[in-house]
């Protein structure tokens, strides 16, 4: 089912919102300055409004002009697959110099232009959401341009379709550059007309369309992110597999405790009364555990002592213990069930060492576990923000191992 968002005149509120054009394309500047300022893009009509834009004569003309940038509401986290299309519509006025007392003549060779892409708060563009991306920077359509008779033209932009899967996170938007394109050496103006189905004071159509309200349509569903509903296969229930250094610790007795603990500090001023700035000075993060098995090997692990002190010779295993300063530091990888179906989560922590206090017992009324507690240690030979681990989502029912 296609998802279509109405362009609407109302000023996006967006904390960071794009205020200028994320194409390589050379913006004339003819539609003034409120042409960077982003408005809103919406399921439902707003009223009519639109933009009209004063061409200067020139002897060859190849120009462009930004009409206006429209952001749509938060995504919900999604995919974008494959083949996916975004269609941009809206009406287009050409008019030039008056040739009789009330008439006009009609401005050919003007049309418009589109460039879609994905916005991300703090990040700015993510990637084109069309095909073609390394060839093409706005994309326009050269067939419905404005020609005799001079009222307005309803032009339709397919953009091509995806070439690849685009993931989408929470609150990421998609953001529609609006673009005017002339390809005739004249003089004149031209209106881009946008935000409602009552575009033309004379009541004349744009074409076949009946409601000529401009909007921005995706081929599939685009979920919004207050249109998430609830699903169960979300819902995650079960136990999880844990490997430590590439081996597994076999049963775990209460499950796998992830902990991410951030420290901030607050700033705050004495000529005000509220925090000014808020900094994230630290963070900690631990993998708590129960191993089941009362291998020497997991006493090991959970002792946080080095593989060394385990040695075999024969039947018989010996651990020893003590007097060694030296921190070992292991991979963990814990799997299981992942929202969906048929889906499994991977959590892979790159550097973990073995804290805190483990003790065991040995009763003959409970099973012996030996509880541990990992805290991650940052990789410094990865970027900032992943130091310590990944989670993945991915194909293929989750079986322990």
């Amino acid at each position: 089912m296609a998802t279509r968002l109405y362009l609407r005149t109302t000023i996006a509120q967006q904390a960071g919102r794009p205020v200028g054009t994320a194409t390589t394309d050379e913006d004339n500047g003819h539609a003034g300055s409120d042409r960077l300022i982003a408005r809103m893009m919406s399921r439902s009509v707003g009223a009519h409004s639109d933009v009209a834009t004063a061409f200067a004569a020139c002897v060859t003309c190849d120009g462009y002009d930004l009409l206006r940038i429209f952001l749509s509401p938060a995504l919900a986290s999604q995919t974008l697959e494959v083949a996916g299309q975004f269609t941009l519509a809206g009406g287009l006025d050409g008019l030039t110099e008056l040739v009789w007392p009330g008439w006009s003549e009609a401005l050919e060779q003007v049309y418009l232009r589109a460039y879609v892409y994905l916005w991300r708060p703090g990040v700015g563009k993510v990637c084109a959401l069309f095909g073609a991306t390394t060839a093409v920077s706005g994309i326009s359509d050269p067939d419905p341009q404005i020609a005799p008779p001079y009222w307005g033209q309803w032009q339709v932009i397919n953009l091509p379709a995806l070439t690849t899967d685009v993931e989408v996170r929470l609150r990421d938007r998609v953001v529609a550059e609006v673009w005017m394109e002339r390809t005739e050496a004249t003089t004149g103006t031209a209106t881009f007309a946008y935000n409602g189905d009552d575009v033309l004071a004379d009541g004349e159509g744009y074409g076949a369309e009946t409601s000529p309200a401009s909007y921005l349509e995706y081929s599939g569903n685009l979920v919004l992110a207050g249109e998430v509903s609830m699903n169960s296969a979300n819902i995650l229930v079960g136990a999880r597999d844990l490997q430590v250094d590439g081996a597994n610790v076999g049963a775990l007795d209460g499950g796998v405790s992830v902990t991410y603990e951030p420290t901030h500090v607050e700033h705050t001023v004495d000529q005000r009364m509220g925090v000014q700035r808020v900094d994230r000075v630290a963070e900690r993060m631990t993998i708590s555990a129960n191993l089941k098995e009362a291998t020497l090997e997991n006493l090991r692990i959970a002792w946080g002592q080095p593989t060394y002190a385990l040695s075999t010779a024969g039947a018989k295993t010996t651990l020893n213990l003590g007097g060694d300063g030296a921190v070992t530091e292991h991979t963990l990888v814990l799997t299981g069930k992942a929202p969906g179906a048929d889906r499994t989560r991977t959590i892979t922590c790159h550097k973990a060492v073995a804290i805190e206090t483990s003790a065991h017992s040995y009763a003959k009324d409970n099973a012996t576990v030996y509880p541990v507690t990992f805290v991650l240690v940052e990789d410094p030979s990865r970027g900032a923000g992943f130091k310590y681990m990944t989670i993945e989502d991915d194909d293929g029912q989750f079986n322990f191992a």
